[in-house]
């Protein structure tokens, strides 16, 4: 029978981090839309797991990071009304696009950003995990501890409300 993989073992630890911890910190990130949060969020969950190691059975490592960064986010911003924020994409300094076209553009994407900050804070995790993250709606299934059938149904909502907003594009 083979001995159990502990999280105790920096070898073991520090899979579990190099695994999880960007997805963990978008997670976050998509919730509150501050950044330096989210990794002090996700920074203070990792902290909790190594000081718990000897409790946390290294299968559910994933779960109690969750659990825990949600948890703190949830007691930081409380009575807050969260808002997402979208970094700008650095577009290069010399374009040869005519100017009006770079407007449409930027009148798109401010469009965007506000159609995706509209959504619901659980479609706005599935849409972003899946089209920023590239998460499958398996991952984010398991990753959000919902069924597949859920994602699913968050994912088309979303887009549903993503084209009334925007319009077809």
């Amino acid at each position: 029978m083979k001995p159990k993989k502990s999280v105790c073992e920096s070898n073991n630890f520090e899979a579990i981090f190099r695994q999880h911890s960007r997805t963990l910190r978008n997670y976050i990130f998509y919730k509150c839309g501050n950044v330096d949060l989210a990794e002090d969020l996700v920074q203070e969950a990792y902290i909790k797991l190594w000081n718990n190691c000897k409790k946390v059975p290294f299968a559910n490592a994933l779960f109690f990071l969750k659990r825990v960064a949600n948890n703190a986010f949830l007691n930081v911003v409380k009575h807050q009304k969260i808002v997402l924020e979208h970094e700008k994409i650095p577009t290069s300094e010399v374009t040869i696009e005519d100017p009006e076209f770079l407007l449409e553009e930027k009148e798109f994407m401010q469009k965007l950003e506000n159609a995706i900050a509209n959504l619901s804070e659980k479609q706005r995790e599935v849409f972003l995990l899946n089209r920023i993250d590239k998460k499958t709606y398996a991952e984010i299934a398991i990753f959000l501890d919902i069924s597949q059938k859920a994602v699913e149904k968050r994912m088309r909502n979303a887009l549903k409300k993503l084209r009334v907003e925007i319009g077809n594009v």
